[in-house]
């Protein structure tokens, strides 16, 4: 028997993990700046997707005791997603001159909301629809997964049955911001906030050549050695560390890096919603019907049908 952990989709990790430090006090005294960008009309907000998980949830693990598992799910909590803290670069002055780049630890979970689990083969196949019978049980198409968010679709506004009657891309919208972030990243002003950026550290006292290097200095950035056997964590939190940061955040500030970002990302997820307008159309339908539907499988009013 195979245990699979079943990883579920989101944005780019590599992105989330460089800025993992920058992240966390965005809830301190001092208020971001905007960071709401144009993609973010696609995703609903923690509480109301963490509501629709917890229907999908549900109705997943109903329709694997029709076919004879039994099989539990992990309780969904909101989970407030911090991408576009990741994709704007901005740093929190307060928790910098507190604790340097050191972040608490970031929730894997959050570009999609779902929290990861195991499954067995045995579970795979009829999750997924890998099989048609199961112990002489018909497994519905598409699987337990499909099934539960065929009912979650059900009555979304000028969606076609292809859509409303399969599975739930949770990457979709992840995928979108990915293709804009090529576009945005490929724009030459966001290099030019980089120099200006640097320019402002080195009068600092400071030399990096971007953000990246200053949040990534070896003298405190975490590697994968750093969780071997028998390694020492490097000190965090360090005067060295926090001198640096609480530069870093003023430079940021002071230069208009994170307003910088924010105008490219904006005019390149535009882009991309204008090309991908149906499709997100779609996608926003989806949202809306499984946001209803999923208050009415929660309070037992809507149920899967066999």
């Amino acid at each position: 028997m195979i245990g699979y952990e079943w990883p579920m989709p989101g944005l780019r990790m590599a992105m989330a993990a460089a800025c993992v430090a920058v992240v966390t006090g965005c809830s301190a005294a001092v208020d971001p700046p905007d960071l709401t960008l144009p993609l973010d009309a696609y995703s609903l907000g923690a509480k109301d997707r963490a509501q629709v998980i917890r229907a999908r949830f549900m109705l997943m693990e109903e329709c694997m005791r029709h076919v004879g598992i039994d099989f539990r799910l992990p309780a969904v909590e909101p989970v407030t997603d911090l991408r576009n803290v990741d994709l704007l670069r901005w740093l929190d002055p307060r928790h910098s001159a507190e604790s340097g780049y050191l972040g608490e630890r970031r929730n894997p979970d959050e570009m999609t909301g779902i929290p990861s689990y195991s499954v067995t083969d045995e579970e795979f196949y009829v999750l997924e629809g890998k099989v048609r019978r199961f112990h002489g049980r018909t497994v519905p198409p598409g699987g337990c997964m499909a099934k539960a968010d065929a009912l979650l679709n059900r009555g979304a506004r000028g969606v076609g049955p292809a859509d409303a009657g399969k599975r739930f891309d949770d990457d979709e919208v992840p995928r979108y911001v990915d293709s804009a972030t090529d576009l945005a990243l490929e724009d030459p002003r966001i290099a030019a906030a980089e120099r200006e950026w640097s320019d402002c550290m080195r009068s600092e006292g400071f030399d990096y050549r971007s953000t990246d290097q200053a949040l990534g200095d070896p003298r405190w950035a975490s590697t994968v050695n750093d969780d071997s056997i028998g390694h020492t964590p490097k000190p965090r939190g360090t005067r060295a560390e926090i001198d640096t940061a609480v530069a870093d955040a003023r430079c940021r500030a002071e230069t208009g890096y994170s307003d910088v970002r924010r105008t490219v990302f904006v005019e390149a997820e535009r882009r991309v919603i204008d090309r991908n307008r149906a499709r997100l159309g779609v996608v926003e339908a989806l949202n809306q019907a499984r946001l209803a539907n999923s208050a009415k499988v929660l309070d037992g009013t809507l149920t899967l049908s066999w």
